[in-house]
């Protein structure tokens, strides 16, 4: 094959290579939004309980997958608490209108009016909450959230379990309303006097009194920190004059719901810096429900968080310190390590060569993410064993083709004859080994039962695509590849056998 035609044929092929790549296994942004992600072949794939799938037995339960819920504006309601009203006693019974073919149904008067349609004043409260909600979501930069409108005035959510406090994120994202803050001598918030916002005449918006509210980390620690403008500061102080003398709590509301309980012994003069029992994720979820609220202050309806359910399909976290990882996380990690030390060895050992097999394990792998995808099989123990055995079965099978191929060089033949002819020598000694293992394969699939019986069907396609990989791929690779080389013995670092003349 000529320069220019084996150029072209290689760039394709890297090409699709890649763009299969990206499909099975890299989540990227969509949209720009910060909300709606890609989701790579590999997370929709079935996951084993060892890998986050469904756990049998005494404790049943999805490990992993996501948490799911739905939110609901004031005034709309599920067909279920609809039917549930509607059941309950006549006395200050609410009027629903059925919405959406009866999926959900709207409150007569607050919603519509006494009308039957949702009024213009109700559409543009729902679209801030959305906004709203769309803007503490995308804050949290989460692969695998997702936000969605259904039934006309419901929005969708789901966050990943692997997230630390997502069900505490969709708690407090679902509060709406002004930011308020509150002093009193109880633990109990209903008993507090409020601080922020001035009361009264002198009433200005919370945003005139908190400037913002993020998350800082100290020597690992992380903390909420609420910075204050002047006039909020002095507020503060005034209220909090008498605390080292006697204690009192301070309570950071949104919509009326607490987000922040703090214990005050001493008189605040400063921004406050919250610590104690958070997380990133958990500061995170404060800051940005406190910080949001500040820029979304005049809602005129409020919002409630619905029945909360696990969706399977995601990956129970492992920690390491204070890095969460999930199971499959540690499987890409080893898979990584693996795949840049075949890579390494080969690129040492046969130069340019060792593109060859890379490029032929990386369409291997992606076909068996696919198949596992497809067929489907259950990501776990035994499909990851029989995913490492049939790459190490690809990899050395490949390597006896090259050295059978550099053994036939070293004696004089040119690289064309020395690849014909090494894989001639070789072919029914790969063949055989292939059979063999597809054979046994085949056999623990049919008499196996459960994770062992994904081990079988799982070796036995990647013995297969083995063999296709080492026999057919991989030469032709090679075919394609010695056409961009002048000095193909080179490009293979391949070397002649040095011989000694007789005296």
């Amino acid at each position: 094959m000529g320069k220019i035609k084996s150029a072209i044929v290689l760039t394709l092929i890297t090409l699709i290579v890649a763009v299969l790549c990206v499909v099975c296994f890299v989540p990227f942004p969509l949209g720009g939004d910060g909300i709606h992600y890609f989701n790579p072949i590999i997370n929709w794939a079935d996951k084993s309980a060892d890998l986050g799938g469904y756990q049998f037995g005494e404790e049943a339960g999805y490990l992993g997958g996501s948490y799911a819920v739905v939110f609901y504006p004031e005034g709309v309601v599920s067909a279920k608490d609809y039917a549930d009203d509607q059941n309950a006693g006549t006395e200050g019974k609410t009027e629903y209108v059925a919405y959406a073919g009866g999926s959900v149904y709207l409150d007569k008067e607050k919603v519509c009016n006494g009308g039957t349609e949702p009024t213009a004043e109700f559409k543009a409260a729902f679209d801030a909450q959305l906004n709203c909600l769309k803007e503490r979501f995308a804050r949290l930069h989460s692969e695998g959230l997702t936000l969605e409108v259904r039934d006309g005035f419901t929005v969708y959510a789901t966050l990943p379990a692997s997230l630390d406090a997502s069900v505490a994120a969709f708690l407090y994202y679902s509060y709406m309303g002004n930011v308020t803050v509150l002093y009193g001598t109880s633990s109990d918030a209903t008993s507090a006097s409020q601080i922020i916002p001035e009361a009264g005449s002198k009433a200005k918006p919370s945003s005139e009194y908190i400037k913002s509210a993020s998350v800082r980390t100290n020597v690992g620690t992380p903390y909420v920190e609420v910075d204050f403008t002047d006039a909020g500061l002095e507020l503060i102080s005034n209220a909090t004059s008498g605390a080292a003398d006697s204690a009192g709590y301070l309570f950071v509301q949104v919509g009326g719901e607490t987000v922040i309980n703090l214990s005050v012994s001493e008189q605040i003069s400063d921004d406050l810096y919250i610590s104690g029992s958070y997380t990133s994720d958990s500061a995170t979820i404060v800051a940005n429900t406190i910080d949001t609220a500040l820029d979304f202050e005049k809602m005129e309806f409020g919002m409630k968080m619905g029945e909360l359910y696990r969706v399977d399909g995601g990956f129970a976290p492992l920690t390491l310190g204070s890095v969460s990882l999930s199971a499959l996380d540690l499987v890409y990690i080893a898979f990584g390590v693996l795949f840049l030390a075949m890579a390494v060895f080969f690129l040492v050992r046969y130069g340019r060569l060792g593109f060859v097999n890379i490029l032929t394990y990386l369409l291997f792998l992606e076909l068996m993410v696919l198949i596992y995808w497809a067929v489907p099989i259950a990501i776990g123990t035994g499909a990851i064993v029989a995913l490492a055995i049939s790459s190490a079965l690809l990899c050395v099978s490949n390597a006896v083709s090259f050295e059978a191929a550099r053994k036939e060089y070293a004696v004089g033949k040119t690289i064309a004859s020395s690849v014909k002819t090494g894989y001639k020598k070789c072919f029914w000694h790969i063949f055989d080994l292939h059979i063999v293992l597809l054979a046994v394969a085949l056999l623990v699939y049919l008499i196996a039962i459960t994770e062992l019986s994904a081990f079988g069907l799982a070796l036995t396609f990647g013995v297969a695509l083995s063999g296709l990989g080492t026999l057919l791929l991989n030469r032709f690779l090679w075919y394609v590849t010695m056409g961009l080389s002048k000095q193909p013995g080179k490009f293979c670092h391949f070397k002649r056998e040095e011989v000694e003349d007789d005296e």
